[in-house]
């Protein structure tokens, strides 16, 4: 029994060591970055963060598109990835903390580890031209004045666009008529021909609009006012205690070492601050905000905690 027994600590001891030194070495081959949406803003930008990581690390890290269920489709698949730090996924952070409150999923809030935030949107709302209010407050008082007379347009049913004006409408108290579309840029559209009172999205969507007398922006969704979107004020200084900011960033399979994800980490820092990198952000009116796997983790919480919450309560139909 003791001859065997030595012989299994051995061959753990043995394992163990082969793993700190994978680690060590991390990477010794491509990584894969799956985006689980379809080709558009997103993967672009994941594209872009791509090529600069595989610089400082040495090794190719390629982008593949893997878009289903808004996506969960993709978020699975690197959910039961082997943790290794070979395949990581790229998307809103909405895939980790709001999806799973919504339905059964393969995967939940634990079974992904965060690497790095990468962007924070923002996300805006506009209001059509010669809508009744051109600021929060006075949206908020034709609202009530109005139930249910305002309408908003969103990208679809249980979206991040729908659930955040429905967020909206319960922290201002007021009552708002849902339109989904099929995406935002079809919601974008409706309000600028006026058929729609309100439209959320990202300031890409929104901003080039509102500069060119097609919508009227009226707050964007972050904690504080973004470089990107300096004019515009937050929901919170309107008087709507409410934000929503989209964390965008990088996750691995929960289980990657912690030595692997510092690695990863270090990489999305340098890239995210890199000259080609910034530069495609402030073209894409997209807010870089770098946070490592320690405080993207604790934000992740946060947001979790409060979609937990909050998702049962609102109504959406």
């Amino acid at each position: 029994m003791r001859t065997t027994l030595t012989g299994i600590l051995a061959s753990a001891a043995l394992a163990i060591g082969a793993t700190a030194a994978a680690a060590q070495d991390f990477p010794t081959r491509s990584i894969t970055i799956v985006v689980p949406y379809s080709p558009g803003s997103t993967d672009t930008m994941a594209r872009t963060l791509a090529n600069e990581m595989s610089n400082e690390l040495g090794q190719p890290v390629v982008v593949e598109t893997r878009p289903g269920a808004g996506g969960t489709v993709g978020g699975a698949s690197v959910a039961s990835a082997d943790p290794d730090g070979y395949t990581l996924l790229f998307a809103v952070s909405s895939v980790q903390t709001v999806a799973p409150h919504q339905r059964d999923l393969p995967y939940g809030f634990d079974d992904l580890a965060p690497v790095a935030r990468v962007a924070v949107g923002p996300n805006m709302m506009a209001a059509r031209t010669g809508a009744p209010f051109t600021t929060i407050e006075e949206l908020v008082a034709y609202a009530k004045e109005n139930p249910g007379d305002v309408s908003y347009g969103s990208a679809g049913t249980g979206g991040a666009t729908h659930i955040a004006a429905e967020a909206f409408a319960r922290a201002a108290g007021v009552e708002l008529f849902h339109i989904p579309f099929n995406g935002v840029t079809p919601a974008v559209a409706a309000t600028v021909a006026g058929e729609v009172d309100l439209v959320l999205g990202f300031a890409s969507a929104i901003l080039p609009q509102d500069e060119g007398g097609k919508l009227v922006a009226l707050a964007q969704l972050s904690s504080e006012r973004t470089e990107v979107a300096p004019d515009v004020p937050t929901l919170i200084e309107s008087g709507v205690d409410l934000a929503l900011p989209p964390n965008t960033g990088l996750w691995a399979p929960a289980g990657t070492p912690d030595d692997v994800i510092a690695t990863l980490a270090a990489a999305v820092e340098k890239a995210a601050g890199s000259d080609t990198f910034q530069s495609f952000a402030k073209s894409g009116l997209t807010a870089v905000d770098y946070a490592g796997s320690e405080a993207f983790t604790e934000v992740l919480k946060t947001e979790n905690a409060f979609f937990a919450e909050l998702l049962p309560t609102l109504k959406m139909e």
